[in-house]
């Protein structure tokens, strides 16, 4: 990524404030500054406000429910919560969708009696499209490959991210807008007033 995109990646890193040209960051008690002209900030995910609300038991920083390992709420027995807006005790996870998706399936067999296990999490692995022809795929649960990048990965995260489409409707319109795309480049046509900087 640096070396053909001249992409810096700052790990640890927190912004402490930004300006018209510049953010400024602090890292490990050094603070600095970067100049930048299209500042893209990516922040996080937090929960919705309405979480809150319900007063149930919540995580230390009080932005998730927190449930137990058969994702009940903590202290309810018929209340359930899943996905972005909870967190397991004491068996934390990532907040992507491949959890939240395996925490429905296993729900739906709990609710229809089929399992009284806990929840286990079996990771897929990691999937990132980082521009042009290129991806990164990791943590694949294969015997012979862990990693890969390029445009290889490329093509694995478009099968990928194909295969996952919920109908065959929703499959072709995916492969019609990629092969448009391809012919006649990404489509910027942009309707309503044009945005200015405030």
């Amino acid at each position: 990524l640096k070396g053909k995109q001249a992409v810096h990646v700052h790990l640890n890193t927190f912004v402490t404030r930004v300006e018209k040209d510049q953010v400024f960051l602090k890292e490990e008690g050094k603070e600095y500054s970067i100049k930048h002209g299209t500042l893209v900030w990516c922040a996080g995910i937090k929960p919705h406000q309405f979480i809150q609300d319900f007063e149930f038991p919540m995580n230390e920083r009080g932005t998730q429910i927190l449930v137990d390992r058969k994702l009940n709420v903590k202290g309810f027995d018929d209340i359930y919560a899943l996905g972005d807006c909870s967190t397991i005790e004491d068996y934390w996870l990532p907040q992507t969708a491949q959890v939240a998706n395996q925490q429905g399936q296993y729900l739906a067999k709990r609710l229809n009696g089929k399992t009284d296990a806990n929840f286990g999490f079996a990771s897929k692995g990691m999937l990132a499209y980082i521009g042009g022809y290129s991806a990164l795929m990791s943590k694949l649960p294969t015997p012979f490959v862990d990693r890969m990048t390029g445009f290889v990965a490329f093509l694995g995260w478009r099968f990928t991210y194909w295969f996952l489409q919920l109908s065959m409707r929703n499959r072709f319109m995916l492969s019609t807008d990629w092969l448009r795309t391809l012919i006649f480049g990404r489509d910027l046509t942009r309707f309503g007033n044009p945005s200015r900087p405030t």
